[in-house]
């Protein structure tokens, strides 16, 4: 049986987490592995926690003495998950939602492409009632992604899986680029292996645009800048990425957000 473990970073969100560990089906085979970040709150309740998981694995929790941010939680739970023998890890994040059989989707689509070191899939984004704003779906062949990445990222973090094996080629999520280091390591296995995403909507990820701070956005396009240019090929794509993400930060994300709303709707 193939061993999969679900990363899931936790802070100050106990409500969001119930709400991810009730949505594993009781037929998906994994484990997951909770790294709290040093939360303000009250501590996670272990037992609400472990009431809302019916999947056939192990719930674990790691918890961190203080908050360094995300990158250094999720670099702790990849230090705990690669000494124990996992062969693929999976994300997800407080408030996301695994829809039906997505493990047993990636986890299929990996033993038939064994030369695949990551795959992810498409999304349905929903508000906070849960009502479906529009779904993002990137490339799926590993050409159309090296594309895509020139501008962004071709992959939805809390979607993807990966096999722990590449993390000793690629390395950890990387601790200078904040609020992009997803875009970084998918840059690196992008770099290094043959990548893919599935078409299938794996996850419902839940959208707040009054909790993105301007400062946040700010953080992350810079370090999406940063990514870019280590990673650019002196094509005209990727300066063309490049000076997109450069007019980006010039927008306010009000307008940013309402573009992209509307554009993927009709996609839909």
């Amino acid at each position: 049986m193939t061993r999969l473990i679900l990363l899931i970073p936790h802070f100050n969100n106990p409500a969001g987490l119930i709400k991810s560990l009730a949505s594993i089906g009781p037929s998906e085979q994994c484990d997951v592995l909770v790294v709290d970040d040093g939360s303000t709150r009250a501590p996670i309740e272990h037992t609400a926690a472990r009431n809302a998981f019916k999947a056939e694995g192990e719930l674990r929790f790691l918890n961190l003495p203080a908050n360094r941010g995300i990158e250094h939680a999720l670099n702790s739970g990849l230090t705990w998950i690669t000494s124990r023998g996992y062969e693929l890890i999976a994300r997800l994040d407080c408030g996301d939602e695994n829809l039906p059989d997505r493990f047993t989707k990636q986890i299929t689509f990996l033993k038939s492409h064994p030369d695949v070191m990551l795959v992810g899939g498409a999304a349905s984004f929903v508000d906070q009632a849960g009502t479906e704003q529009f779904v993002l779906r990137h490339p799926s062949e590993h050409a159309a992604i090296v594309q895509t990445m020139r501008n962004n990222s071709a992959f939805i973090h809390p979607a993807v899986m990966f096999r722990t094996a590449a993390l000793a080629s690629t390395g950890p999520y990387p601790l200078d680029m904040p609020a992009a280091e997803d875009y970084a390591l998918f840059s690196e296995f992008t770099r290094q292996f043959k990548v893919a995403n599935l078409p299938d909507v794996l996850i419902r990820y839940e959208l707040d645009p009054s909790g993105i701070s301007l400062s946040k956005r700010r953080q992350q396009l810079t370090s999406r800048l940063a990514v870019q240019k280590k990673y650019s090929d002196g094509s005209v794509a990727a300066l063309i990425g490049m000076a997109r993400t450069q007019l980006l930060l010039l927008l306010p994300y009000s307008l940013v957000f309402k573009l992209k709303s509307k554009l993927r709707a009709k996609k839909t």
